[in-house]
């Protein structure tokens, strides 16, 4: 999945909601507040998420993406394979 795949993935199939719902669920100031609060924090980082997609998509030059893009690429697959690695061992694990 390309830089340009995956700002297109945040912005129109639910993406930023799933980022956003991974990076609340990890801060311990999130788990404490009240359950209205929690749904306009949710709200508010989902939507930053998605500007910032939109922003980069709309103006920042192609060079400049290409010049990310082997960053991306590397830094994507390396969480991609620490996720399904604790996974694996989740599942897998020995007693």
């Amino acid at each position: 999945m390309t830089i340009n795949e995956f700002l297109q993935w945040i912005m129109a199939s639910g993406g930023a909601t799933i980022i956003g719902s991974w990076i609340v669920e990890r801060i311990p100031a999130f788990q404490i507040l009240g359950s209205k609060i929690k749904e306009w924090v949710f709200f508010g980082v989902v939507s930053l998420i998605w500007v910032i997609s939109y922003l980069i998509l709309s103006f920042v030059p192609a060079e400049i993406i290409a010049m990310i893009e082997p960053w991306f690429m590397g830094i994507s697959g390396l969480f991609v394979t620490v996720v399904v690695g604790k996974l694996f061992h989740k599942v897998d694990k020995v007693d």
